[in-house]
């Protein structure tokens, strides 16, 4: 019985191994796919029982041999021909405002350009003001927390020294309890939105809306380029604004051919070909540079497209500009000169601001004498805008109060000691 199993086991290896394997061709589905590739080899496989089994193949894109990679246009003119197209639109709006503030009113240009600032900064100003506002006293609230997290740190790095075994003297026990206070003190901040760069948050969203308003002015005036137009037309245009100031007679103008003396000369923008920017800027407005500014000025400046004479102007700016940085404590000024060394509880947002203090201070000093040459317009502009924001810091200061700081205890007042239950016996029975 064993032996004829193993006769039968034989016979059947025997005609498998007598099997033919054949290698047929793909086919015409399977060619079409691999069409780009090598062509791939189907293996048939006969048994038996006359039945073809094919090795399955699986569906290819047609993609080409060579591998080609992906390539993003990674230009940036798009995005500054948009940019330049914004700031177009946007500098034609404070015009458009200015001029309509000018011919509702049908004040002079002296009394309009204050108006102009004034509209602006109750759009901006004011309701930023209002919110730094509240984020302060909202602050001030949190300063017996932030007192109350410097003691504790100081007894959480105690109890854990004395758990280490090694208890931190000196400067090591410092640095470890300002670590812990700056770090419970982000803790605080984010959860009741005081974070540090609310302070200066809203003054940066302030700053693109006054720079549109002084930009539109400077056009109007026939004032050199600023920071916008060398930015869009290229550093040349100035140069090429002023000759055609000096052959039309009026800064910042380009003479038009057929202007007579009855016809207002209009100003346009000088494109250099330099900047490639011709295709996009040709297709934008020009500006009207207004001549009534020359006759509608006041006091010693009667022309406004030009310098003040007498260089007041300039100077009276920089004061204004100083008395918005400068602070009204005597221990603030003294940290302002470095005269006093700044506490060790302060944060980095503290000590960052006390450093942007100080570089406004310069840059409010040095700003009369650098703009000395601008046109009286823009000083104008200027002057009453800083003197705005003076203004509207002081009346929501006033209208609104910071809440009253709780102090720390300072133990000098005379401790109050109650009785003890025991001394408290009745008159009579003292007697």
């Amino acid at each position: 019985m064993a032996a004829s199993i193993m006769r039968a086991v034989a016979q059947l290896r025997v005609g498998h191994a007598r099997l033919p394997l054949q290698i047929s061709t793909p086919s015409p589905i399977s060619r079409r796919c691999y069409s780009s590739f090598l062509r791939p080899l189907t293996l048939t496989y006969n048994n038996n029982t006359g039945t073809t089994t094919k090795r399955p193949t699986l569906p290819h894109r047609n993609l080409p041999f060579q591998h080609q990679p992906h390539h993003r246009p990674f230009s940036l003119q798009p995005l500054i021909d948009t940019a330049t197209t914004a700031s177009h639109t946007l500098l034609s709006a404070s015009q458009t405002l200015l001029t309509t503030i000018h011919s509702t009113t049908g004040t002079p240009w002296y009394v309009s350009i204050p108006l102009f600032a004034l509209t602006l900064g109750l759009l901006t100003r004011v309701p930023t003001t209002i919110y730094s506002r509240r984020v302060l006293a909202r602050r001030v609230r949190l300063f017996p927390l932030g007192m109350a997290s410097v003691a504790r740190a100081h007894a959480d790095v105690a109890a854990a020294a004395r758990g280490g075994g090694s208890r931190p003297r000196g400067a090591q026990l410092q640095e470890m309890v300002k670590v812990a206070v700056q770090r419970e003190g982000k803790l605080r901040a984010r959860r009741w939105e005081v974070q540090g760069w609310k302070d200066w948050a809203p003054a940066l969203m302030v700053f693109p809306v006054w720079v549109v308003g002084i930009e539109g002015l400077r056009r109007m005036c026939g004032g050199p380029k600023g920071v916008l137009g060398a930015l869009i037309y290229g550093p040349d245009a100035g140069k090429a604004v002023g000759e055609g100031a000096a052959a039309g007679g009026v800064a910042g103008q380009v003479p038009v051919p057929g202007a007579t003396a009855t016809a207002p000369v209009v100003g346009v923008d000088v494109v250099s070909p330099a900047t490639g920017q011709e295709g996009i800027l040709g297709a934008l407005p020009t500006y009207v540079a207004e001549p009534s500014m020359a006759t509608e000025g006041c006091l010693w400046f009667p022309d406004l497209t030009v310098a003040d004479p007498l260089h007041v102007l300039p100077f009276v700016l920089s004061a204004m500009l100083l008395l918005n940085v400068v602070p009204r404590t005597q221990m603030a000024w003294r940290q302002l000169l470095g005269l006093e060394t700044p506490p060790e509880t302060w944060t980095g947002n503290t000590k960052w601001r006390l450093r942007m203090q100080r570089a406004l201070f310069v840059v409010a000093l040095a700003i009369g004498p650098l703009t000395i040459n601008l046109p009286a317009a823009l000083h104008l502009y200027w002057i009453t805008s800083a003197t705005l924001t003076k203004l509207y810091t002081t009346v929501i200061s006033k209208l609104m109060p910071l809440p009253q700081n709780v102090r720390p205890a300072t133990r000098e007042g005379m401790p109050l000691v109650m009785p003890t239950r025991d001394d408290k016996t009745k008159p009579d029975e003292k007697r």
